[in-house]
């Protein structure tokens, strides 16, 4: 008994109503995921803070300004008060001290905007980073204390595979519970 063949080939609407579906579903997914992973907003400062001055010209440390870098989950930013202590009378005459100047004698509420966002259900610790392991603030910073003026946007792209392609280097444990809750 000799099989039946058919011709299974698809009809060019068929083919075209695959395609435009097809088309519509990666246009939709994308549009999907540039809502759930939307674009870090860029950061603005109240200060033009030069870091290049204060660390490279000046020879700071990041702690002078960043106070809890090697005790605290957050570095902190510094405060108008932090400032005070070297800028309560100008140093120079650039606009920017004078403005900073202004602040601190105003007693303004003025503060540094973050410049990095990490994730709720992620966790860091400055310390445990920078105390305990020994990293160097330009491993996530990058070339932040050449730069003259602050970052609209961090310098360095932080991913879940930096972080462990750094732990996997450094023999300390990847496992997910450590920096997720």
């Amino acid at each position: 008994m000799r099989a039946m063949v058919s011709d299974e080939r698809l009809s060019p609407k068929k083919r075209l109503l695959i395609g435009i579906c097809t088309l519509v579903m990666a246009a939709v997914g994308f549009a999907a995921g540039r809502v759930a992973v939307p674009e870090a907003a860029a950061v603005s400062q109240p200060i033009q803070f030069n870091h290049r001055k204060h660390v490279k010209d000046n020879g700071l440390e990041c702690t002078t300004c960043h106070e809890f870098v090697n005790t605290g989950k957050h570095a902190g930013l510094p405060s108008l008060s932090t400032c005070e202590g070297c800028h309560a009378e100008p140093m120079t005459k650039s606009s920017e001290e004078q403005k900073l100047v202004k602040l601190i004698a105003a007693k303004s509420p003025t503060s540094f905007n973050k410049l990095f966002r990490l994730p709720d259900h992620a966790y860091y610790s400055h310390r445990r980073h920078v105390a305990v392991a020994g990293l160097k603030c330009e491993t996530c910073h990058g070339g932040i204390a050449d730069s003259t003026a602050p970052p609209r946007y961090p310098l360095v792209t932080i991913t879940m595979d930096t972080c462990k392609n750094c732990h996997a280097a450094s023999k300390v444990t990847t496992d997910c519970t450590d920096c997720h809750h």
